[in-house]
């Protein structure tokens, strides 16, 4: 196993590609009406205050490429695509003017000359700017017409200094809204008739996006899969600030990369067994029950000293203000994944204040030293671009008139060290008490799946943990391992799992698909974790919460028919 494959921490979503028909085998797949030029996809939105440009039309042959040149957010190419015509769409809205500054954003579609009948809507990454035609190479070859917005700014995934009103906005939820109003006029004027089902895939902010927008407007989607949802933006990005605030207070309780993996390594080491099985994934870490006491030393090549174990402590535990909470700490087995935001003291001084500086006081003059918990109040005051998604009473999202209620997937990585896994639990646990149901009651139609070992979106931490689901974004993040810098080939198809392409046993996205169409709840998705060779290195199943994977006692603890699930 090459650790650098599966250690790897990214902000954003990436591209995909194969060999296969487009539309599974068996579907009604459908042909254009209008070629791929401008032309075809002019005055055909009429909507009071909106202008639409169509900036670029390209037709792309069967296992062609695309790539926007000038893209910051989302810069890869795409390889290996069915063919499609690519569309680039600029619209700009008055409609909430003058109670808002005017809307302006762009996005872009794929669509496939073998189409059946769905959209797909993809999100974006942390703050990226630039359209996601790297994430949306996965969806045409589920025959979807897919869509992606650049949020109404072109940047990296760690530039904040974009920031105007109209653009946070923009970011926080009108250009996804738009582009999704806007797509589905364009897609049914292209094809001669309009969408049947209509679905979302996103992770991170993109997790977010999906969430913000199926509370926005309940008729968007009919089924989402949502990952790792950074939907408390509010909070999250204070918790960033203080957190890096307790390391850059002191000298000595400052974490470097190398107690970080000392941290890791014991948390494996105490936490792995505490789960019922040893097998290098911490699977409750909820349950372990950890003493941070046995690495505290003076030797830093093998230990914490006591300042250094009480900054990991804070980061592990809640961050509250007057008794009420901010943001929940990171769980246990995510400390692979910290340097992220606490490796370097160009990170801890510069992109952790970011928020503070181009989001909340607008001032480029501001430090760390002036970080107060005062921050979190003016930070929910002010609530940048009205992005945080915590309108939690989503029951118009469940019972839609004149059609059916909607479906949600919703899955978190527990190793995740960039959005803490109690924050989509605690997302679901709110929208239960919302629509004043219990947790038993949402899985008709809301469901949560916790993913062991699994980090950010995708990737394991360094002991391989089973992560390839087809969650969103993953199979592009295999299509690129070579732009990673890791020394591996491209692998798989762009789409779904190497191995089951499509199947809804090993994969979320058709998983969502028959749980929205067939009514056929999804009760387990089988997770993949590959060998350096990328042959598979063992499977196990992903169950819903409060269920678990639980080892039947019998069988090839590496092979998920060994495993069911259960409390």
């Amino acid at each position: 196993m090459l650790r650098s494959f599966f250690f790897v921490a990214l902000f954003v979503l990436l591209p995909g590609s194969s060999n296969v028909l487009a539309a599974p085998t068996g579907e009604r797949q459908i042909r254009q009406t209008l070629r791929c030029v401008l032309g075809s996809f002019n005055n055909v939105v009429t909507l009071p205050g909106v202008t639409v440009t169509i900036e670029k039309a390209v037709a792309v042959p069967n296992r062609g490429s695309y790539v926007e040149p000038g893209n910051l957010g989302f810069p890869q190419t795409i390889d290996v695509l069915p063919e499609l015509c690519a569309v680039t769409v600029r619209v700009t809205n008055t409609s909430d003017v003058p109670t808002k500054p005017q809307s302006s954003y762009r996005f872009g579609i794929f669509l496939p000359t073998r189409w059946n009948s769905r959209m797909l809507t993809v999100g974006s990454g942390s703050f990226a700017g630039g359209i996601n035609w790297p994430g949306m190479g996965e969806g045409p070859h589920y025959g979807f017409a897919t869509i992606s917005t650049d949020n109404g700014h072109n940047s990296a995934g760690s530039d904040l200094s974009w920031a105007t009103p109209a653009r946070l906005y923009d970011w926080g939820y009108r250009a996804l809204h738009g582009s999704v109003v806007v797509g589905k006029l364009l897609i049914a004027r292209y094809y001669g008739q309009g969408i049947v089902t209509s679905y979302y895939s996103g992770c991170s902010t993109g997790g977010r996006q999906g969430l913000r927008e199926i509370q926005y407007d309940a008729n968007s989607f009919d089924g989402a899969l949502i990952g790792s949802a950074a939907w408390d933006t509010v909070h999250l990005m204070p918790w960033i600030s203080k957190m890096a605030v307790y390391q850059l207070n002191t000298t000595s309780g400052k974490l470097t990369s190398q107690q970080m993996s000392i941290l890791a390594a014991e948390v494996l080491r105490q936490c792995d067994p505490q789960d019922g099985l040893t097998d290098n994934i911490v699977s409750q870490p909820e349950r372990c029950n950890f003493n941070i006491n046995t690495i505290i030393c003076s030797d830093p090549s093998t230990c914490l000293t006591a300042a250094q174990a009480q900054t990991a402590m804070r980061i592990w535990s809640d961050y509250t203000v007057n008794n009420r909470l901010v943001s929940h700490g990171f769980g246990l087995s995510s400390e692979d994944q910290w340097a992220v935001y606490f490796g370097d003291d160009s990170t801890l001084t510069g992109f952790d204040f970011s928020y503070e500086k181009y989001w909340i006081y607008n001032t480029t003059g501001y430090t760390w030293q002036q970080y107060r918990d005062q921050v979190v109040l003016d930070s929910e005051t002010i609530n940048p671009g009205q992005a945080t998604a915590n309108k939690f009473d989503i029951s118009g999202y469940r019972t839609r008139p004149g059609k059916k209620g909607g479906k949600i997937l919703m899955y978190h990585g527990l190793a995740d060290g960039l959005i803490s896994p109690l924050t989509s639990l605690q997302y679901y646990n709110a929208t239960a008490a919302a629509v004043g149901t219990s947790v038993a009651d949402l899985r008709p139609w809301f469901r949560y799946f916790p993913v062991p070992g699994m980090q950010h979106c995708w990737f394991s931490n360094r002991y391989n943990a089973p992560w390839d689901f087809a969650g969103s974004g993953q199979a592009t993040q295999l299509r690129l391992l070579p732009t990673l810098g890791v020394g591996l080939p491209a692998v798989g198809e762009g789409w779904s799992v190497p191995g089951h392409l499509n199947d809804s046993n090993y994969d979320a996205l058709a998983a969502l698909v028959q749980w929205v169409e067939n009514d056929k709840p999804v009760e387990k998705i089988i997770a993949t974790a590959f060998n350096a060779d990328f042959s598979v290195n063992r499977t196990r199943p992903l169950c819903a919460w409060p269920e678990r994977a639980v080892y039947t006692g019998a069988g090839d603890v590496n092979a998920a028919a060994s495993w069911r699930c259960g409390s």
